[in-house]
């Protein structure tokens, strides 16, 4: 595949444009549209570094598009099958689904084997545990996974939501909210939170967080999700995809600085330190899970998948409890061998 860069124009998302990222020219091959997670950062680089390195182009997959959305933007673009995958929640299809049995994606391969949704705070503000939120003001954007599963989190841990103040704000005014000190606590997931803290010239000792894995939250998180179009028409070339998107992470796992690099080259606008800094994390705390180390990357055990979608409804008041298989297939992963990572 060549590795001259071609530019894609620009992106409009929630009112600003933002630079698309670069794809590297391609020929050939199946057209797939990739939506990734928002931002674009060291914890998405490894598909663009598998998009560089050729990966797609070796199992007869052209990347048309590799661009970021929130996660509920990310499920959505994938469930009216603008874009053929997506980088998102899985649990949280199964809320989805109750309200688009029909338009729901597919799960097909697992990545954060924990979720990343945290709590973060001043360390001086004392907040440790849940209840040290009751009272407290949050904040959050509504689109943000970790503000919209605080209800589960808090049920979880036998408190009522409507006990916490709730300042809802635009993604990108999130940290800068948090450092005038406007609110006392605000959601997010982890890396993502205190990496941007980092660029802000925040001291980790200055900051707490909460990952709501401690707290009753033993959840599955960002999964690669395949459209109903992808699944009808372009099956075919899903083993080969997660076969190219295993591969991006395996580098990742062995070397995570030229994954970074890749992220780099696709977008120059980064902080490499800040970004391989929050691969790193990503990896340690999300992915390379004691669940990794037994099973490989990809796949999930059902029983568990299915305990995370009953704390869903019951936390959100669904109606109803989604069935595993509504949300989630093994069909197209890579042989147990192929994804053990060490």
């Amino acid at each position: 595949m060549a590795r001259q860069l071609a530019r894609r124009g620009f992106l409009g998302l929630a009112g600003a444009a933002i630079a698309a990222p670069y794809v590297w020219a391609q020929s050939g091959g199946v057209p797939i549209k990739f939506s990734l997670n928002l931002p674009r950062n060291g914890t998405n680089s490894p598909f663009i570094h598998a998009l560089e390195k050729g990966y797609f182009a070796a199992e007869g997959i052209r990347i048309t598009a590799m661009d970021p959305a929130s996660g509920a933007d990310a499920m959505q673009r994938v469930a009216t099958e603008t874009y053929d995958i997506g980088f998102a929640d899985l649990p949280g299809m199964s809320e989805f689904y109750l309200k688009n049995p029909d338009s729901t994606p597919l799960g097909i391969f697992n990545v954060y084997r924990t979720t990343p949704a945290a709590i973060v705070s001043w360390s001086s503000a004392g907040i440790k545990k849940p209840a040290d939120l009751v009272g407290k003001t949050v904040g959050g954007p509504l689109t943000d996974n970790a503000f919209r599963l605080f209800p589960v989190f808090f049920r979880a841990n036998n408190l009522d939501p409507a006990t916490v103040k709730f300042n809802n704000m635009d993604l990108r005014l999130r940290e800068a909210v948090f450092m005038r000190r406007e609110v006392d606590a605000i959601t997010g997931f982890d890396s993502t939170v205190w990496l941007n803290l980092k660029g802000l010239g925040v001291k980790f000792e200055d900051i707490s967080i909460m990952p709501y894995a401690d707290h009753g939250l033993d959840m599955y998180s960002n999964s690669l999700l395949a459209s109903r179009k992808a699944l009808r028409d372009n099956e075919a070339i899903l083993p080969g995809l997660l076969r190219a998107c295993l591969r991006g992470w395996r580098d990742a796992i062995a070397d995570a600085k030229p994954v970074t690099d890749s992220l780099l080259k696709a977008d120059g606008l980064i902080n490499h330190q800040l970004e391989l800094e929050r691969l790193e994390w990503v990896i340690k705390h999300q992915v390379m899970t004691e669940e990794t180390k037994r099973t490989g990357l990809g796949d999930i055990d059902k029983v568990r998948l299915q305990k995370s979608i009953e704390l869903l409804a019951m936390g959100m008041g669904l109606p109803s409890v989604v069935p595993v298989d509504k949300i989630w297939t093994d069909k197209y992963l890579p042989d147990a061998a192929t994804r053990r990572v060490t």
